[in-house]
């Protein structure tokens, strides 16, 4: 779905610039050029004798838009799922008074337990991060796992992708109570950025 949207919407971009647009290696964005060629989704039109440009399809431009209903149906549900995963969770502390939330990540699965976590009127008191280039989130400082030991909080909810068991234990390792560490479910694979290791189960 992502190379299919950068091809429809910069058709002058180069293999290496799809590579970096769609977040997978060259070798892996020529693989799938060459399938989605294959399919007839897209096409590629010689410019020069070294320049190559690759163009949509009608047919492409069908199966984008049904990946992208695909994805925002699949997106809704795991946010729906989330919702539901908190409110089981965290709903029953906070209405015992523990309202005090640290989120471990900043990425999409952090943005969405923050809006539910805004819902359920939950207070946000930081976010650390072990990975991430973001400095602010939502207005609040993106510090190192290390405050998770200094600040007061009910809980501390996982939502980084990485593999959460590392995470989960360097948290305990630091000195946070084990049960007072939720990690959130993952995402679906259909909303996961596919990578060199799924070259063989796409169809």
């Amino acid at each position: 779905m992502r190379l299919l949207d950068a091809v429809a919407s910069s058709p002058h971009l180069t293999q290496r610039d799809l590579s970096r647009r769609i977040g997978v290696a060259l070798g892996f964005t020529n693989l799938l050029i060459k399938r989605l060629v294959v399919k007839g989704y897209i096409k590629i039109i010689s410019v020069k004798k070294t320049r190559i440009r690759y163009l949509i399809t009608p047919k492409g431009i069908i199966e984008k838009a049904r990946l992208t209903c695909e994805y925002i149906e699949c997106s809704l549900s795991f946010y729906k799922d989330v919702r539901v995963f908190l409110r089981q969770h965290v709903g029953e502390l906070a209405r015992h008074g523990q309202r005090r939330i640290l989120l471990y990540g900043t990425g999409e699965l952090a943005e969405i337990a923050f809006l539910t976590l805004q819902e359920m009127g939950l207070e946000l008191v930081g976010v650390v991060d072990g990975c991430s280039d973001r400095t602010r989130f939502f207005g609040h400082i993106v510090r190192s796992i290390g405050y998770a030991v200094i600040v007061e909080c009910d809980r501390v909810i996982v939502t980084t992708p990485r593999p959460q068991a590392d995470v989960i234990q360097r948290l305990v390792e630091l000195g946070v109570p084990e049960e007072k560490i939720i990690a959130l479910p993952p995402a679906p694979m259909k909303l996961v950025s596919v990578s060199p290791k799924d070259e063989g189960g796409l169809g």
